[in-house]
């Protein structure tokens, strides 16, 4: 598990855009996981201690994270648009199938849901790829969501920036913004986008610039402007 900051976590643009239902430390665990299937579906092992190196958090806080958060993730839930011929309808289903958590030697084991397979495994297209590095040191879900944003958008202009147009909506849906965010722009600049993108640029190294679009009076679209260095992860 030492070199696991450095794999790959690739998932479906399906997933990027759906509302995960995790909290950080949730996500943390998941997400660890996903960097470890390499194409296959086996239990997966994440120890307390090495959970403490990777996300720089104290062992205690590991301990605690991995023990609350599996009573927790069994339950959560991944919803996303699915279309058939006819209509275009949403899909629910669990993130896991069956989880252990051992106290005593500080580590938990779990399986993803087979129905994800499709939106994890031999992925040919349509899907968001970073590395699970670039979010060890995010303290904000907010961040690490809109990180997968970012990162789904692979097209790159010849200044080298990549760019992502997204309606509020959307936007909101992605990141799992609360109501009370919702209701007032200022308040979801304030508490969700700038403070986003700050730990972006300080601990991922990103480049960012963003204006909100009008119609009226209104914010309807984002537009995103960027550029990521991974210079110093190397």
């Amino acid at each position: 598990m030492n070199n696991l900051p450095s794999k790959n976590i690739i998932i479906s643009n399906s997933v990027t855009r759906a509302g995960q239902g995790l909290s950080l430390s949730e996500k943390r665990i998941l997400f660890s996981g996903l960097a470890q299937l390499n194409g296959k579906n086996d239990f997966i092992e994440l120890h307390a201690e090495e959970f403490s190196k990777i996300f720089k958090i104290t062992p205690s806080v590991a301990y605690r994270q991995l023990k609350e958060a599996t009573k927790n993730i069994f339950n959560r839930y991944l919803t996303w648009q699915i279309e058939n011929e006819q209509s275009i309808g949403l899909r629910t289903t669990r993130w896991i199938i069956t989880y252990d958590y051992f106290d005593t030697e500080g580590y938990v084991r779990f399986k993803f849901n087979e129905l994800l397979f499709p939106y994890l495994f031999e992925l040919q297209s349509h899907f968001t790829k970073y590395k699970l590095q670039q979010a060890c040191a995010l303290r904000s879900i907010y961040s690490w969501r809109l990180l997968e944003l970012f990162e789904q958008q692979k097209q790159m202009n010849k200044d080298g920036y990549r760019w992502l147009k997204i309606s509020v909506d959307d936007f909101n849906h992605a990141m799992e913004i609360s109501e009370g965010y919702k209701k007032t722009f200022g308040l979801l600049r304030k508490k969700i986008i700038e403070p986003a993108i700050k730990e972006l640029s300080e601990k991922d190294n990103w480049i960012i610039e963003w204006k909100p679009i009008k119609n009226g009076r209104k914010v309807v679209m984002l537009e995103f402007k960027f550029s990521h260095h991974p210079e110093k992860f190397l």
